[in-house]
């Protein structure tokens, strides 16, 4: 099973999307399971967020899976 620890997006409205994902997948918190860390890099080249990404500590395998819209 897949386990997302981190998600990071990167360019236009990437706050945006952040607070929505943070919205849609945590709610209020209440439900621990739920849980995933997001971070926005508006003004960050791609390179740089994945770099974070690839150092980013993790439980399991640490893999980098980049998904563009």
């Amino acid at each position: 099973m897949d386990r997302v620890e981190l998600i990071a997006v990167v360019g236009d409205g990437c706050v945006e999307i952040e607070n929505e994902i943070d919205e849609l997948v945590v709610g209020d918190g209440s439900d621990k399971a739920r849980f995933v860390t997001t971070s926005s890099h508006p003004d960050e080249p791609l390179a740089d967020a994945l770099s974070m990404a690839e150092l980013w500590f993790t439980d399991g395998e640490n893999r980098v899976e980049l998904i563009c819209l």
